[in-house]
């Protein structure tokens, strides 16, 4: 296993590239790479389908007509990526952090930002009540009859949940991040993405600043985030760009899949 652990700090970039960065991280990782803590944002507004979703599905959010879209490698729900936060990691399923974890890699992702968000609010002076999904007090959800398009509006296991800062429905929990996984050859990539604020794209789902953060400096955020995240790293991340064989893969990765028709529509 590689001694060295990597960080990447990527600008806003488009959809299919942030997908294919992803996915060759995860390949090198399985070809015997130093494992990375990827932290990113998008260009534009996008709506990422999962893997196993129908592309016509995407009709059921009508405020997300004309965004680009694609599809990920990973399931779950759709998402739009628009205010936002996202993270990856790509680990060896045999990663000495993942162990002293003595928790699933999603649970233990979410407890550490649990720790970076509400680091980032004391400083602000607010307080959020943020929990897992499944924690012992958090009331059970009822099962839906079919899982919602939107992955904000399912739950799992682990997914981070805030209630409204005040005011009528101040019962009602509000996913706030959610992760989804994808497994190759002895290793894992996680991703997922911290919901900053509301976007007239899926006006329905609230973020961070509805939810009590009136003001979010992205940077400083992303920071704390990096700080907790960094701790599932097998050692302290290098910052560091991608390696030339992983830009190759992720640029083939690119045409070949995550800008293609044929993989977008495929279901």
């Amino acid at each position: 296993m590689p001694t060295t652990s990597r960080l990447i700090i990527d600008p806003p970039l488009k959809g299919a590239w942030n997908m294919a960065v992803d996915e060759a991280l995860l390949d090198s990782v399985a070809d015997g790479g130093a494992p990375a803590l990827r932290l990113y944002r998008w260009s534009e507004p996008t709506l990422s389908l999962g893997y196993f979703q129908p592309y016509a599905d995407r009709r059921q959010l009508p405020e997300a007509e004309g965004l680009t879209v694609v599809r990920r490698s990973s399931g779950g729900g759709a998402l739009v990526h628009h205010h936002e936060l996202t993270y990856s990691l790509a680990l060896p399923e045999g990663s000495p952090a993942l162990a002293a974890a003595a928790e699933p890699l999603n649970l233990a992702a979410h407890r550490l930002l649990i720790g970076a968000i509400s680091e980032y609010a004391r400083e602000r002076g607010a307080t959020l009540a943020l929990r897992l999904h499944d924690d012992p007090k958090v009331p059970p959800a009822p099962p839906p009859a079919s899982e919602p398009f939107l992955c904000f509006l399912r739950r799992s296991e682990g997914d981070l949940l805030s209630p409204p800062a005040e005011g009528p429905g101040s019962d009602v929990l509000w996913k706030i991040c959610g992760s989804a996984q994808r497994k190759r050859r002895g290793a894992v990539l996680q991703h997922g993405g911290v919901l900053l604020a509301a976007s007239p794209h899926a006006p329905q789902l609230p973020g961070l600043r509805e939810l009590g953060l009136a003001e979010i400096d992205k940077a400083r955020l992303q920071s704390l985030m990096q700080k907790g995240l960094g701790q599932l790293l097998p050692s302290a991340g290098v910052v560091s760009e991608l390696t030339p064989e992983e830009h190759a893969e992720a640029i083939r990765l690119e045409t070949s899949r995550f800008s293609d028709r044929g993989w977008i529509e495929r279901r």
